[in-house]
């Protein structure tokens, strides 16, 4: 599970590259908080089974701010 949700993780950064890079912009990728919000729900479960509840509830707090993440850049795009 550690390793999925680390393929994940750098898959949503490589996205955010990819926005930067190559497509010049300052833009947030929509990707980026789609995919690390799944990575660290898996981190925290992999937490959670190791148990470390510090770490679980760590690893959940930044999935809640990838979410609104997510969702600020959702609405923001409808708005435009």
């Amino acid at each position: 599970m550690y390793l999925a949700a680390l393929i994940l993780t750098i898959t949503g950064w490589a996205f955010q590259l990819y926005e930067t890079l190559v497509k010049k912009t300052r833009n947030i990728s929509i990707f980026l908080p789609l995919a690390y919000g799944i990575g660290t729900v898996l981190f925290g479960i992999n937490s959670l089974s190791g148990g470390d509840i510090l770490g679980t509830a760590l690893d959940w707090l930044t999935t809640l701010m990838a979410l609104i993440v997510f969702i600020v850049l959702i609405t923001r795009k409808k708005a435009a």
